[in-house]
């Protein structure tokens, strides 16, 4: 059969390897730009030396990448090193910040001892923590209702602080998804963000898993995948303007008006791509339109650079992801973190072992809140809006898949990450419902993250309290927590220990200190 994948992202990638590779099918992989590889974008650091750095996708883990690590280890010519994965937030350019790497980054200004603020979104961490790990616990076994609310909804029903949610979690999940928290933090299904939490270890202080990168850069893959596919058979520079299906067949026209034939085509291309090619072939059908007319994109702008003022003021909260927002006044007057933009400058010294002191401060900032000094660069990158649209979308894409002979390839069918996007370009050339599969051989088994065993046997994904004397732990961590809550008891400790704060402040103005300290 003839099979052409629209899209040299990870999973157009992971769709030709699989079928170029392991099958007797012909694969043409189109591409719109000139340079395939979607987000896994090496590019060029001018420093004295010069060196390559990841300015999209850039680091991975063995416990929820399965499949691209196992894929990445049948080829001992591209390099995998272990990395780390730390995380800041700094607000108003440094008048608030804190890092997660250690108990003296968290106050890494030391007036944050003092700030009840601070040690209100510490305690709403580990009750966050505790009562999620519950829930998914209960969702699992069916001991509660499953009636959908978002994240935000959640929050407020739990009362959980405004310095928790500004200075924790949407920060979190806004670095996560690389989207403004007004398209998706607070509006997102509470149960898909805290499965998601808990299938990727964010709701634990320790026992995290390994992070991984390829020191050289992605583009290795990209090249290693493509090296076995025929000059012939790979179309850079070629925008697709149509897909129509002809009953057998379906027929791709370019966007310079060639037409070629294929028995099968994988669309593994944003979604509202995907949705205009097949509007442009005029047969779309009332279910491609409603259902991939779901899903949003917002595009970010990722500039290399070597400035510092795009890190934390402290030196000692520089992180690998470093969060950057800055406070605005709402309509009741309060001063809350901006909501419009998300702003996070990634240290690719740290994340990719590149040598401060023979290149100086490589950095990559998405969507800088001012110009950097330099630009080495600047590039841009679409994301998935994962809301609660997206989400009823997903559920709703087998009523598409695999039928007039289309398939749908993307990291936005999941969770939108290289994982994501991977598996799901193995799944649209191996598919069971598309006709495919039978001379497809997968060279293994399509393992999924979440449903791979309890991660607590698997020494990759780290420790993780999966047994029932940790499940007790985690119910009774809960419970303290709804005690301490629900008879009021921590309005009572709040309120003494803002008093006590107070009068420590007080007293160390009066000796001359300035709160600034």
């Amino acid at each position: 059969m003839k099979v052409a994948v629209v899209g040299s992202g990870v999973s157009g990638l992971a769709a030709t390897w699989l079928l170029n590779e392991h099958s007797q099918h012909e694969v043409h992989l189109y591409e719109a730009d000139n340079r395939p590889g979607g987000h896994a974008n090496t590019v060029h650091f001018p420093s004295e030396e010069g060196v390559n750095v990841d300015s999209g996708f850039i680091v991975f883990n063995p416990c929820t990448y399965p499949n691209f690590l196992r894929f990445l280890k049948r080829y001992p010519n591209i390099p995998i090193a272990p990395t780390e994965m730390t995380f800041s937030v700094s607000r108003d350019h440094g008048k608030f910040e804190w890092a997660g790497d250690t108990i003296f980054t968290v106050f890494c200004q030391p007036r944050r001892l003092i700030d009840p603020n601070m040690w209100r979104m510490l305690y709403d961490v580990l009750r966050f923590n505790a009562s999620a790990q519950r829930l998914v616990a209960q969702w699992n076994s069916g001991a509660v209702d499953v009636t959908e609310i978002s994240i935000g909804e959640y929050l407020n029903k739990e009362g959980y602080s405004e310095s928790f949610t500004d200075n924790y979690l949407i920060p979190m999940t806004a670095a996560i998804w690389s989207t403004p928290p007004d398209k998706c933090a607070l509006d997102f299904p509470a149960r898909t963000l805290i499965q998601f939490m808990h299938n990727h270890h964010l709701l634990q202080v320790t026992g995290k898993p390994s992070w991984l990168t390829i020191p050289g850069g992605s583009h290795q893959y990209v090249k290693t995948i493509l090296s076995s596919l025929p000059d012939s058979q790979l179309h850079l520079s070629t925008p697709i303007a149509s897909i129509r299906n002809s009953g057998s067949s379906v027929e791709l026209t370019t966007a310079s008006g060639q037409s070629s034939t294929y028995d099968h085509i994988i669309l593994a291309c944003h979604s509202d791509t995907a949705l205009s090619i097949l509007r442009a072939g005029g047969d779309v059908t009332k279910d491609e339109e409603t259902i991939l007319g779901m899903f949003e994109w917002n595009r970010n702008t990722v500039v290399v650079h070597n400035d510092i003022q795009l890190m934390p003021k402290s030196r000692s909260a520089w992180s690998c992801w470093n969060y950057l927002t800055y406070s605005e006044v709402d309509e009741k007057g309060v001063r809350r973190a901006n909501s419009d933009k998300v702003s996070l400058t990634y240290g690719m010294n740290d994340l990719q072992h590149i040598s401060e002191e023979e290149h100086g401060p490589v950095l990559v900032t998405l969507n800088p809140p001012f110009e950097p000094a330099t630009n080495f660069g600047c590039h841009s990158y679409d994301h998935p809006v994962l809301d609660g649209k997206a989400v009823q979308a997903q559920n709703l894409m087998s009523q598409i898949q695999d039928t007039r002979n289309i398939s749908y390839a993307g990291a936005y069918l999941k969770y939108g990450f290289h994982e994501d996007g991977f598996t799901s370009g193995l799944l649209a050339a191996s598919s069971y419902a598309s006709t495919l599969q039978p001379t497809v051989r997968l060279p293994f088994e399509i393992e999924y993250a979440e449903s791979s065993g309890p991660r607590g046997n698997n020494a990759a994904c780290g420790t993780y309290h999966t047994g029932s004397n940790g499940a007790g732990i985690v119910e009774w961590l809960a419970l303290f927590f709804d005690v301490f809550e629900y008879t009021g008891l921590r309005a009572v400790v709040g309120l003494v220990l803002g008093t006590g704060l107070a009068c420590v402040i007080r007293a160390l103005k009066t000796c001359g200190f300035d709160s600034e300290f």
